[in-house]
């Protein structure tokens, strides 16, 4: 079959190889997916993908880049923050629309994979475990590390493993138990000011 014919930096090509890859990362994982196969879906030649690209894992960069959810921490209150986080685990599973891939989706299928973990973890502690620390007024990113534990976590077991004890309780009731959760994380240890008391 005869391959498209494509000139460097052709945006509709470069964009289809990205959907591409989406696809894919989200249905394997990082380590069995190459960068032929991704080429074959799209019917062009692997040396175009590389030069789009540059590599396999600045294309995996660039799907977690599609992937991400901004979920507005710059606009939230340190007060109302627990609460928000919580309303946000709920907010996406609804969201989304039929076609689309849950961002966990890929992250799971990643984390066996040294590099694409790596990468994962980077954006994690960019997007959300830094301004979560900054927003609780913390020096170090362990209680925010910890909320983001539970969050992913509890979408885990709800989303991917199904368990009945996640996936049978009242949503309300179980935002309510989260948030009182990532409440008593983001509290612990901390010294209050007795200006702000």
């Amino acid at each position: 079959m005869r391959r498209k014919s494509v000139v460097r930096g052709e945006g509709a090509t470069r964009r289809e190889i990205l959907t591409a890859a989406i696809e894919r990362f989200a249905l394997a994982s990082y380590d069995d997916v190459g960068l032929r196969d991704i080429a074959t879906d799209v019917d062009v030649d692997v040396a175009y993908v590389h030069r789009s690209f540059g590599s396999k894992e600045q294309l995996f960069r660039e799907v977690l880049d599609t992937q991400r959810v901004d979920i507005g921490l710059s606009a939230i209150g340190e007060k109302a923050l627990a609460g928000r986080l919580a309303e946000i685990l709920f907010e996406r599973a609804h969201a989304r629309t039929s076609h689309e891939h849950d961002p966990l989706t890929i992250l799971v299928r990643s984390l066996a994979s040294p590099t694409a973990g790596r990468l994962v973890g980077e954006r994690l502690q960019d997007e959300y475990i830094e301004p979560i620390q900054q927003k609780i007024g913390e020096r170090t990113p362990l209680r925010a590390s910890m909320t983001m534990s539970l969050l992913i976590g509890f979408s885990i077991l709800r989303h991917h493993l199904q368990l009945p004890a996640v996936t049978e309780i009242d949503p309300a009731q179980a935002e309510a138990l989260i948030a009182s959760a990532i409440d008593e994380i983001m509290k612990f240890g901390k010294v209050e000011n007795p200006d702000q008391a």
